[in-house]
């Protein structure tokens, strides 16, 4: 027992250390930059709420992925707009996830065993206001959809059980649908799942809300992408990387996308070659037993790259899951 506490906290030392950097960098950062405020209708699913309201529009709350803001996902908003659907995005701005700063000096950090609720309290005001706006456009009556990209799709699932609870979520949630969720942990037997990216705060969640509960599975639906297959092989990756540098037809770099997967694929998996994901997220990491899945070909993580300011556009070739936005949109 003693052993194992001690190799967790080795392994929140460890952590720890590549953690500080990124942050005391982000706060540098801040203060070279401070961002504008912006008015709180221009994160509304639209500006003319009547407008919507008459013909109709389903609500939809998105919860973002890490650093993700509403600017992020506006072709998305506009795609599902175009569907009946109005987004409403949790206002987050980039430096609201700093606020996680305080969480990694303590014991729970280093021992794994942080919970949600003290740990990303920032993220649940925020779903909090989204949900508010809703209720202001639609009534406090109208059946909300919650869609999660990357790991805002688990923070969505602790935010329904643990903020709306069971009578709430069932009577108000039609839906849940995550994009690219890292919703699995490694598994138990593999060398990496001492390290534990979250501190305990995935594991917490599948404990007590497997599946997505209090969600019937039925309503939960898990999308995975299989965009960038690692090589089976250290010696497979190294014959072709010549090949891969560079394409300028795609404006992409294959030996890149496939190097950052092996950096992103082992952590949460346990094992790289011959992985198939989303060139963050494994395909199995994405999708929970029980609930409803898709997975989609030629379909990668993201569209953009989080910065200071706005964020990198990646290329259009670079398809990502608002692109198959038709493949998903039914289990909203």
């Amino acid at each position: 027992m003693a052993a194992g506490a001690a190799k967790r906290a080795r392994s929140g030392i460890c952590l720890l250390a590549l953690v500080v950097p990124l942050l005391v960098s982000c706060l540098s950062r801040t203060f070279a930059q401070v961002p504008q405020a912006r008015p709180r209708g221009a994160l509304r699913a639209s500006g003319d709420s009547e407008a919507e309201s008459a013909v109709r529009l389903r609500p939809v709350v998105l919860c973002p992925a890490q650093f993700g803001t509403a600017e992020d996902y506006e072709d998305l908003k506009e795609s599902l707009k175009a569907r009946g659907f109005a987004l409403y995005p949790a206002p987050l701005s980039r430096f609201d996830w700093l606020k996680i700063v305080p969480s990694t000096f303590t014991k729970e950090f280093f021992t794994a065993e942080l919970r949600p609720n003290r740990t990303l309290g920032f993220f649940y005001e925020a779903l909090d206001e989204a949900i508010a706006w809703v209720n202001a456009d639609f009534g406090p009556e109208e059946p909300i959809a919650f869609l999660g990209h990357s790991i805002g799709g688990w923070v969505a699932r602790s935010y329904i059980g643990e903020v709306l609870g069971e009578e709430v979520a069932r009577k108000r949630v039609r839906s849940l649908v995550t994009l690219g969720t890292p919703h699995q942990s490694p598994p138990e037997d593999s060398f990496v799942s001492a390290l534990d990216q979250t501190r305990g705060l995935l594991s917490y969640i599948n404990d007590k809300f497997p599946a997505g509960a209090p969600l019937p599975p039925t309503v939960v639906t898990c999308v995975a992408g299989r965009g960038t297959r690692v090589p089976a092989s250290v010696q497979a990756l190294w014959e072709t990387a010549g090949t891969k540098i560079w394409n300028e037809t795609v404006s992409r770099s294959a030996l890149l996308e496939e190097v950052v997967a092996f950096a992103s694929y082992l952590p949460l998996s346990g094992s790289t070659f011959g992985v198939e994901g989303d060139g963050l997220i494994p395909v199995d990491t994405a999708l929970m037993e029980g609930c409803q899945s898709v997975v989609l070909d030629d379909c990668n993580h993201a569209d953009f790259v989080p910065m200071v300011g706005e964020s990198l556009r990646l290329p259009k070739s670079y398809r990502w899951y608002g692109d198959f936005i038709e493949d998903w949109i039914e289990f909203l």
